[in-house]
C-alpha cells in the first residue's frame, strides 16, 4: 500500500528470454515498484542493446507524480533501446493509446492483447 492507503502492485513476470522484462501491474505505480522495473530494465541493456518490455495491466490506479517525472526521465534516456513492446488488457483506452504510440514512437513494435490472447502477447514479444 502507498502512504494514502492505496493498494499498489507491480510484480516482475519472468521470461526465458532474458531480453525481455515483463510485469503484472495492479494498482497505483509509486517510486519503489518503479525503480523495481527501472533496475531489471538497465540490468537487460546490460547484456542486450536493445530490450523487449511485456505488461499485464490488471487494474491501473494511476502513477505517482514523481514516479511519472522518472518515467519520462527514463524514456528521454533510452528512447532507441526498446525494441518491442507488448500490452495485455482488456481496457479500450489502452488499445487506443498502443495504437497511439505504434505510430509516435515507430521504432518501436508496439501491440496490445486481450487478457485472453495471454499466449499470443508472450509468443510475439520472443519471436526472433
Amino acid at each position: 500500500m502507498d502512504e494514502k492507503g492505496e493498494k499498489t502492485m507491480l510484480t516482475l513476470i519472468p521470461f526465458d528470454d532474458t531480453r525481455v522484462v515483463g510485469v503484472r501491474i495492479s494498482g497505483k505505480i509509486t517510486r519503489p515498484e518503479f525503480d523495481l522495473m527501472v533496475e531489471r530494465l538497465e540490468s537487460v541493456l546490460t547484456e542486450y542493446a536493445k530490450v523487449r518490455v511485456y505488461v499485464e495491466l490488471e487494474s491501473f490506479g494511476g502513477v505517482a507524480m514523481d514516479t511519472l517525472l522518472e518515467d519520462l526521465k527514463f524514456g528521454l534516456r533510452h528512447w532507441h533501446d526498446v525494441e518491442r513492446k507488448v500490452v495485455v488488457s482488456d481496457a479500450d483506452w489502452v488499445r487506443r493509446l498502443g495504437n497511439l504510440a505504434s505510430r509516435l514512437f515507430s521504432n518501436i513494435q508496439v501491440q496490445v492483447f486481450e487478457r485472453d490472447q495471454e499466449d499470443l502477447a508472450r509468443a510475439w514479444i520472443c519471436e526472433p
